[in-house]
């Protein structure tokens, strides 16, 4: 458990948009980690349908949106870490946020 995380009781909350996240295409899919900006738990969230080699390179009329990476991903809190209220057991802390993809993040 890291020691920066805080264990705050289980809210559901709506959080501005996030940037700092990874963009990782190395598993088979993309998967968006970091930490979580509430509780500062470590947070991943895979995506489903993103998968390496079917990202677009440049413009092209015939990509459709399944081809695109997307810049912008809905996530909500994933720590794993105990939050005291959590009474659907769902993991995290209850944020929730849209990650928004960085310049040169991913490919």
């Amino acid at each position: 458990m890291s020691h920066d995380h805080d264990p705050k009781p289980f809210e559901s909350r709506h959080l501005p948009h996030q940037t700092g996240f990874r963009w990782d295409f190395s598993g088979g899919r993309l998967v968006i980690t970091g930490t979580c900006p509430l509780c500062r738990g470590a947070t991943s969230h895979p995506v489903p349908d993103i998968r390496p080699g079917s990202v677009a390179k440049g413009p092209s009329r015939r990509r459709s949106a399944r081809d695109e990476v997307p810049d912008e991903v809905y996530m909500r809190c994933r720590c794993r870490l105990p939050h005291p209220g959590d009474q659907h057991e769902s993991g995290g802390c209850g944020a929730k946020w849209t990650a928004v993809r960085g310049p040169g993040t991913g490919s």
